[in-house]
């Protein structure tokens, strides 16, 4: 048994952590949780969704590692996502541990996410007032409460409390002290933990490697910029000079500089295609079907609504900054070209 995880690539070393591969039903396909001993025992950072898979990969790797699941001590969540949040509920009833995540997150996951009772009636009043107001198609909304309700929020369940953890909180990892930087986009609450001596950044899904990661939750988000608040996470990033970089997705690496470069061009091309499609006065959810159906085939409800969120992003980022013009009634918002 010993070594076999690290040959099938489930586990591996890479410092002074534990990088355990969990695999999820994505696009991404896999995604990271980390295990790395601490002052006081064993810390983990996100845990996978909760699957079968995700419980046998932690069980085979606690082995592999030669700890007991009692041994962890403390379990850090960077954002609730499902492929991150999804299997601390189990995993803490396995190690008694506390579990935290930003208040921010706590708050939104309370919101869009926990929802114990009535679950379609609760979600579709968090949600359907945002929804009209940018043009999403009933049909999409009638789906996406469904698809949330019996395929999404059971994978990650709400655990036995969680403590909160605000942007400048320190945390000890391998006796070396991170600080939490909060980083929305992505999910409101996102937190990086960054080490000044080592400068070493665990980026959640800020970027990674080679993937692109949606920069908006949305409808599940109560941010209005989540483009400026990504950007604004690639400049601190940048002001940090970070030697290496353990993302939520992938491979570690070292070249942050090239990789923010390239998220930030991408971005950038897309914003000028925005501002080329918007010939008269249109609502988000009128115009992403235009800019990306022939890129993607949209066949699945949530690409429906990271579409229309990554647009409405767009949208709003050109409009504070001077391109667009916006008219918000309360019921609809429309935006159009200066």
């Amino acid at each position: 048994m010993k070594g076999e995880l690290f040959h099938k690539g489930i586990l591996r070393k890479e410092d002074d952590c534990f990088i355990i591969r969990q695999s999820i039903p994505y696009p991404l396909q896999e995604n990271n949780a980390y295990l790395i001993e601490s002052s006081n025992g064993w810390s983990v950072i996100d845990v996978g969704i909760d699957l079968p898979l995700t419980r046998e990969v932690w069980e085979m790797a606690l082995k592999e590692v030669g700890i007991s699941f009692r041994q962890i001590r403390q379990i850090y969540i960077t954002h609730c996502h499902p492929d991150h949040l999804g299997a601390a509920r189990w995993l803490q009833q396995k190690c008694d541990a506390p579990v935290f995540m930003h208040r921010e997150e706590i708050k939104r996951a309370r919101e869009f996410i926990f929802i114990e009772e009535d679950f379609p009636a609760v979600y579709r009043r968090a949600i359907e007032a945002e929804c009209n107001r940018h043009g999403f198609e009933s049909r999409f909304l009638d789906g996406l409460i469904l698809d949330w309700q019996t395929q999404v929020t059971p994978l990650f369940r709400a655990p036995r409390g969680i403590y909160p953890l605000d942007a400048g909180d320190e945390i000890d990892l391998a006796g070396e002290k991170y600080q939490i930087i909060l980083a929305p986009g992505h999910a409101d609450g996102q937190v990086m933990l960054f080490e000044p001596g080592s400068r070493r950044l665990f980026c959640a899904d800020v970027l990674t490697e080679n993937s692109y990661l949606h920069f908006s939750d949305w409808p599940n988000t109560f941010l209005e910029n989540p483009l400026g608040d990504l950007f604004d996470s690639l400049d601190l990033m940048e002001s940090l000079e970070v030697a290496k970089v353990y993302p939520g997705h992938g491979f570690c690496f070292t070249n942050l500089q090239e990789i923010m470069d390239t998220l930030r061009e991408k971005h950038w091309r897309n914003l000028g295609k925005v501002l080329a499609a918007i010939t008269e006065p249109v609502r988000s959810g009128d115009l992403y079907p235009q800019l990306f159906s022939k890129i993607y085939p949209i066949d699945y409800v949530h690409l429906h609504r990271l579409l229309l969120g990554e647009t409405l992003g767009y949208m709003e980022y050109l409009f504070r900054r001077g391109r667009l013009q916006k008219t918000d009634d309360g019921d609809r918002v429309v935006f159009g070209g200066r």
